[in-house]
């Protein structure tokens, strides 16, 4: 055992380290150290020295302790220092996700506040509430969407062309007056008095009464209030009417009405000819009327006469007209129509229609 060696190997090259001296030197001492624990004993023969044995597969073994290969990383190992700062690098990236991560306030007390449920009432009221609050704003919006379909694309163009001509009851202009004025001379005629009453009440209730059997009826007067149901020239055809009422439990009696001098003012020009003009057609009215209800029947002069007085009282201007003389005319009128009815029908309904239509007509006169 000549030389002893010591390889390690560095990046994956095996290098020698040490030489075969030092190795030799170091078999020597180990050598020695053997020989000072053999105790030599002084009294050996002379040529008799003691013999050494040295083991050689205990030399064997520490030549390959000698020869250990040493196996280096590639890669050098990092340093403590640099690996110190990687890890105080990430503790320091996690303190920082733990600063913006948002904080809980915790309850002033300590202690979490359980919230107690509500009570079925308040529920109800919510439930109706919101019930309520739903429809509604359900029903403005289906509202808004019929409006809008309802709304033309382009405003400025009308969806239907305006209707020019409509006919209005009502006047669209002021009030018809004048300056001039009429007087109706005193008069008298025949009536057939269904009662007098001290209050009005009375009399509106007999109104009523002879109404609902196909009579006509008006008030007329104060204290007492007389209640008329017919009308005519004399006493003796409102006998003969007053049969027919006496049948259906009624009581009429029939006498004359004396009616004063009346003037009006505030009179149009037309006015005072529809004055005129009307109370002619009213005299000729009451004695046709009468007649049929008697039983009799009108001869061609008089249905003629009747017709001239009529046109001349259609053809006044309504729009000329007071607010009374118009309407005095529409009760003139209505009684022609009816009468022209009767004589078309032979329907006694249509006189008594008729004669309601010339009571109002009196009480313009009294």
């Amino acid at each position: 055992m000549d030389n002893h060696q010591v390889k390690i190997k560095i990046n994956g090259k095996e290098k020698p380290y040490g030489n075969g001296k030092k190795k030799k030197k170091c078999f020597k001492e180990k050598v020695l150290s053997q020989l000072k624990e053999v105790p030599i004993k002084e009294d050996f023969p002379e040529g008799e020295l003691p013999i050494i044995i040295v083991d050689e597969s205990a030399a064997a073994a520490e030549k390959k302790e000698d020869e250990f290969e040493w196996v280096l990383p590639k890669e050098p190992q990092k340093d403590s220092k640099e690996s110190s700062e990687n890890t105080s690098y990430i503790e320091d990236l996690r303190q920082l996700k733990k600063d913006k991560a948002p904080k809980v306030s915790s309850p002033p007390f300590g202690k979490k506040k359980k919230l107690a449920p509500p009570s079925f009432s308040k529920q109800l009221l919510v439930s109706i509430g919101m019930a309520i609050g739903i429809g509604t704003c359900l029903g403005f919006l289906i509202l808004a969407v019929m409006n809008m379909s309802g709304t033309p694309v382009n405003p400025e163009v009308p969806v239907a062309a305006p209707v020019t001509n409509q006919t209005n009851d009502t006047p669209t202009t002021p009030a018809v007056s004048g300056d001039g004025n009429a007087t109706i001379p005193a008069q008298t005629i025949s009536v057939l008095q269904a009662g007098a009453f001290s209050t009005a009440e009375g009399a509106n209730a007999e109104i009523d009464r002879l109404k609902a059997a196909g009579f006509p009826g008006v008030a007329i007067g104060s204290e007492p209030t007389y209640v008329f149901m017919a009308v005519g020239q004399n006493v003796e055809g409102m006998k003969q009417i007053a049969g027919e009422a006496q049948t259906k439990g009624f009581e009429p009696y029939a006498k004359d009405l004396a009616l004063s001098e009346k003037t009006i003012d505030s009179l149009t020009e037309q006015d005072v000819l529809l004055l005129q003009e009307g109370q002619v057609l009213y005299k000729q009215l009451t004695v046709a009327t009468a007649l049929l209800l008697q039983g009799s029947s009108l001869d061609a002069s008089t249905t003629d006469t009747l017709g001239a007085s009529f046109e001349k009282v259609a053809a006044i201007q309504d729009s000329e007209l007071t607010e009374a003389m118009k309407e005095w005319k529409a009760s003139l009128s209505g009684a022609y129509e009816n009468l022209q009815s009767h004589q078309a029908s032979n329907n006694t309904q249509a006189l008594w229609d008729a004669q309601q239509k010339l009571l109002d007509a009196t009480k313009f006169f009294y």
